[in-house]
């Protein structure tokens, strides 16, 4: 049997043990890592089953701290109560171990602004209080609910990732036994909130892919040609079947729609990326004559609306080529791209007060970069 040792250890010994694991006593130890880091461990038999409790860094607690809170603990566990309850953190506080650590491997800021809207508005007012590992299935149902009949998807998406890394943080960290009931929860949830539908729209990572598969269709050259346009410039489908060839100024990469066919009634100039105008050219040198860039099965006939949603679900896409637009917007935030840019892009600022100081400029050479980027984004 081994034997039985009581205060093995002194703080000298404790400032400069040689990498290894040191007895003391209470089944507390001393494990000190190649790296020099010292922490104290201590092994106990908690309901039948063996645990290594974590005490704190030997650089923050003293010996005789250390020995006191093993002798603490020891005195619970053999009563049959379980010292880990008194260390469980609210949701709160491990939410903040958690995101500290997140931020460590996201390389853009954006994860980290959706992660604190979500988190500081819908979660933590229900879950912060609560300790981390009573945190079950009623209490996430609670919260992503309401979100989800809202018609906010994408919230109830980031917030259900955030509560879930959470949660997986404090099993890590032995705060928790039980895994992450979002995904169930989710399973649960209205699909769509009642009222207006709004268009179906890809993550704009996914967007490029799509197009590929769309190719790969037997449907209409001039079909394909139009989705792919309406994707590069996030243009409305109407605006992109009713195009015809003298709203194209190839040499200045300018597509300049004529107030009748927008929405806003006014005039709009979209700059063409390297990608529109190759793909302008190419339909160029497959169309006889001037008329519609991309016209339909019957000579001078329009694309039918219909047309280019058959397309997309042939080639088995669930999205709309409107939802093309939604996709740009949330590539653009997420890639710190100007409020205001992003809004021109997408004519919807046209005629506003808000922005009255640009109308003699539509800030067109500003929007070049912008719409490349998207561009390039859909490469492979």
């Amino acid at each position: 049997m081994p034997r039985l040792c009581r205060n093995a250890l002194s703080a000298a010994m404790v400032r400069n043990a040689a990498p290894g694991s040191y007895v003391d006593g209470n089944g507390l130890m001393l494990r000190v890592t190649k790296r020099g880091t010292r922490q104290w461990i201590q092994r106990l038999t908690i309901h039948g089953r063996r645990v290594d409790l974590g005490l704190g860094s030997a650089e923050l607690v003293r010996l005789s701290d250390a020995r006191r809170t093993a002798a603490d603990n020891r005195a619970i566990a053999r009563t049959g109560g379980d010292p880990r309850r008194a260390r469980v953190p609210t949701f709160a506080k491990a939410e903040e171990g958690c995101f500290k650590e997140k931020l460590e491997t996201w390389r853009t800021k954006s994860p980290a602004r959706s992660w604190r809207m979500a988190v500081d508005r819908y979660v933590l007012p229900k879950l912060g209080g609560m300790p981390v590992d009573q945190v079950g299935s009623a209490a996430v149902y609670e919260i992503l609910r309401p979100i989800a009949l809202s018609g906010k998807h994408a919230v109830v998406k980031t917030a259900g990732a955030a509560i879930t890394s959470v949660l997986e943080w404090a099993r890590i960290n032995e705060y928790r036994s039980e895994g992450s009931p979002v995904e169930i929860v989710r399973r649960s949830l209205p699909k769509r909130a009642a009222g207006p539908k709004h268009h179906d729209a890809l993550h704009w990572s996914e967007v490029g892919a799509a197009l590929v598969k769309i190719d790969a269709t037997n449907c209409a050259s001039s079909t394909k040609r139009a989705i792919r346009f309406t994707a590069l410039t996030a243009a409305r489908q109407i605006e992109v079947r009713r195009a015809t060839w003298e709203q194209f100024d190839l040499e200045a990469a300018v597509w300049t729609k004529p107030a009748e066919s927008m929405k806003t009634g006014k005039a709009h100039r979209v700059p063409l990326s390297t990608q529109a105008l190759d793909l302008l050219r190419e339909a160029r040198a497959d169309v006889c004559g001037g008329g519609l860039a991309f016209p339909g099965s019957r000579p001078g006939a329009m694309v039918g609306d219909k047309v280019m949603t058959q397309a997309l679900r042939q080639a088995g896409i669930a999205a709309s080529g409107h939802g093309f637009r939604s996709s740009f917007k949330d590539w653009a935030r997420e890639h710190d791209v100007d409020e205001l840019l992003s809004e021109f892009a997408l004519a919807h600022v046209e005629g506003s007060a808000t922005v009255a100081a640009y109308a003699r400029d539509d800030l067109l050479e500003k929007r070049r970069p912008v719409m490349q980027g998207w561009a390039d984004c859909m490469r492979g």
